[in-house]
Order: C-alpha cells, then sequence, then structure tokens
C-alpha cells in the first residue's frame, strides 16, 4: 500500500528504515509500505529520532529570526 504524511521527521523516519519514497507532491510524501500510517507514527514517537527531532526544535528556536550573515 502507499501512504503519505507531510510531517518531515517521520518522513525521513521512515525512509531511514527502508520505505520507497514514490513521490513528493503537495508537500507530501508517499511511501510503499506494509505498515499503517498509525503503526509508523507510534514507531516513530517511540524511537530516539523522535526524540532528536524535539531536541533540535527546541535549539532551533535560539536562532535569531533576522537572516543569517
Amino acid at each position: 500500500m502507499v501512504i503519505s504524511t507531510h510531517r518531515l521527521g517521520l518522513a525521513a523516519f521512515m525512509k531511514m528504515q527502508g520505505c520507497s519514497l514514490e513521490k513528493f507532491e503537495n508537500r507530501r510524501f508517499f511511501f510503499a509500505t506494509e505498515k499503517t500510517l498509525t503503526d509508523w507514527e507510534i514507531e516513530y514517537s517511540n524511537s530516539c529520532c523522535y526524540r532528536h527531532d524535539l531536541e533540535l526544535c527546541e535549539l532551533r528556536k535560539l536562532y535569531p529570526t533576522s537572516p543569517r550573515g
């Protein structure tokens, strides 16, 4: 089956786990997989990758909002 997500972290996790990226359209990633989207979301939320993404987002808040120079 093909499932889709707009979540970049989840998409990266799925690709890292071997899912085949079928297409990217309208800011959505489409993957060929035997698991449901819910199964992937649970697996991702229990992984160290999810924790990494949360920490990355927290650190991003420290960056100034002005363009980098």
